[in-house]
């Protein structure tokens, strides 16, 4: 029988080992008492057809941090942007193997589905280099080798269903290794209690500009998301389609090249970035362009080769 480790004791090792307290109570949480043999967690998530289980386990926690963000790596050490700190419940965790052709897309479609039905809600959901290092989800977060896989053929998926009086967190990692094998990780954190809290989590885009009346949005001076941008983005699309304002999108190119150039390049910029939005359902109505080449430089935009801002219409 293993005992949890002592918080405090939590506490002292991730001052020691300079481990992100976050990350390392994410590892404590695994070593929590294990009450019952593997079993499958009740209203789990209908498997991929072809997809055989490899291991299962099930465990009492008495705290489970719950992934809703891309990993990002600082200073070599790993973790998500935003996770929930959920309090004491039951973890469930599947790892599959699909012995099938078809590719990752097709897997995901197969649980997003489940996850879309009505007492459900999808919290997060990242694909391809949006969600980071496959390296980082396999060996910080879930302590799993095997979902090692390549970058661009990987998918997470959070979300949260309501059962029987119950709260249910679900993820979801789907992974392509290098060798063609293709692995799927489903965890279920089911809990009678609300989350206790919400770590990591910033102020949204939209939420910067109603309080300032602008914000630079992660995008390169040619319109292109940067790396981990894209729920970002979504996130903010569908947010500018519900509000009743209308906005600017201005555009800034800086470089070598004759101010017209650079006018048109700035223009193209702000154009490709407002065809990406349009394509999360936001109206072509809610934004009016603007490309000012390269006028209004800032120290680091230059640098960057320009910026993209929106601004809220007065």
């Amino acid at each position: 029988m293993k005992l949890s480790q002592p918080r405090h004791q939590t506490a002292f090792l991730a001052q020691q080992k300079r481990i992100p307290l976050p990350l390392l109570w994410l590892w404590a949480s695994v070593v929590t008492l294990i009450v019952s043999a593997p079993v499958m967690a009740a209203g789990a998530l209908e498997s991929f057809p072809l997809a055989e289980k490899e291991s299962e386990k099930s465990q009492q926690m008495d705290q489970h941090l719950f992934a809703t963000g891309r990993i990002q790596n600082k200073g070599g050490e790993a973790f998500p942007e935003s996770w929930l700190s959920l309090p004491s419940g039951t973890l469930s965790q599947t790892l599959y193997r699909v012995r099938s052709t078809r590719d990752t897309d097709e897997i995901l479609e197969h649980y997003q589905g489940q996850l879309q039905q009505p007492g459900s809600e999808i919290l997060f959901r990242c694909s391809s280099r949006e969600c980071g290092s496959s390296n980082d989800w396999a060996n910080s977060v879930f302590k799993i080798s095997t979902l090692y896989g390549v970058d661009r053929e990987q998918h997470y998926i959070a979300g949260r269903r309501d059962l029987n009086g119950q709260t249910d967190y679900v993820s979801v990692y789907i992974t392509e290794r290098g060798t063609g094998r293709i692995y799927v990780y489903v965890s279920h954190y089911q809990v009678t209690a609300a989350p206790v809290a919400t770590k990591g989590v910033k102020r949204s885009l939209f939420e910067q500009l109603l309080e300032t009346g602008w914000v630079r949005l992660p995008v390169t001076a040619d319109g292109e998301f940067e790396e981990g941008a894209f729920g970002q983005l979504q996130q903010l699309a569908d947010q500018l389609e519900k509000s009743d304002k209308t906005f600017w999108l201005v555009a800034h190119h800086y470089g070598k090249q004759s101010h017209e150039v650079l006018q048109q390049r700035s223009e193209q910029a702000a154009a490709k970035l407002q065809r990406s939005l349009q394509e999360f359902g936001l109206s072509a109505g809610k934004l009016e362009l603007k490309g000012l080449g390269a006028m209004a430089p800032t120290k680091d935009s230059v640098s960057y080769g320009g910026r993209i801002e929106l601004v809220v219409k007065k």
